[in-house]
């Protein structure tokens, strides 16, 4: 008699969860913009459900760092400034430095279909931004550092990470998708690859200097339209 395979249980998602997806979607396509308000009972009368599951929802939001709460406004959708988003970025670079490094070292316990995923998600940006699909291809230019991440097999590492990327998201709207072609595009290309191929080699040092060379130039990038700033001089190893 053959026996009868074991598998996870569906997880059913909780009521506040789907509110705050809805709420967060709002928030980083920029239908609800920096400032608005959002009111636990409207909220409630809108979807038709009880305060609890909003209240929930929105300090879910809070901890991801997309809203704020204060005695006088209650909670609004959080603003954008250079010094979130310089904060938002440093703890990217962390994070995803000591994961990179990490999948490095587990070198051939890492599959090829992994890094061929990796990889191909590069390719799905390139062809996006050629088609001038820039919001798509910026939001896979994020994908291709979580999936990074999520290799390193640490749930910390990627839970911390996908709350800077819900964060980065948010900041990002601040900057008008029509000026992101001018904004130093080619230069992304060979800063990815050259994060791509120090992985790929199992490199621990170029994959440092490579992930500290893209941060210094998305610094540059993200607050372009805060500040008048001279782009860097890149010269990324494995820039192709």
């Amino acid at each position: 008699m053959s026996e009868v395979p074991i598998v996870s249980p569906i997880r059913q998602r909780h009521l506040w969860e789907q509110i705050a997806d809805e709420l967060r979607s709002e928030i980083l396509s920029g239908e609800s913009t920096p400032g608005t308000r959002l009111i636990t009972a409207d909220l409630a009368e809108r979807w038709g459900v009880s305060r609890g599951p909003v209240r929930e929802a929105l300090m879910a939001l809070e901890n991801e760092g997309i809203v704020t709460s204060t005695r006088r406004h209650g909670t609004v959708v959080g603003t954008t400034s250079i010094v979130d988003l310089e904060e938002v970025l440093s703890v990217r670079e962390a994070i995803e430095t000591f994961a990179a490094v990490d999948v490095c070292r587990l070198g051939d316990e890492i599959s090829q279909a992994d890094l061929r995923k990796l990889g191909d998600l590069l390719k799905v940006i390139e062809m996006e931004k050629d088609q001038g699909k820039y919001e798509a291809a910026r939001n896979h230019d994020l994908d291709f550092h979580q999936f990074l991440v999520d290799l390193a097999g640490n749930s910390r590492f990627s839970g911390i990470y996908r709350q800077m990327l819900s964060q980065n998201r948010h900041h990002v709207r601040a900057i008008d998708p029509s000026r992101w072609p001018l904004v130093g595009w080619a230069d992304m290309r060979a800063l990815h690859y050259a994060i791509f191929d120090a992985v790929v080699a199992g490199d621990e040092q170029a994959v440092r200097e490579a992930i500290a060379e893209h941060y210094r130039f998305a610094r540059w990038r993200a607050s372009e339209p805060f500040t008048d700033k001279v782009p860097p001089m890149l010269d990324p190893k494995g820039a192709r």
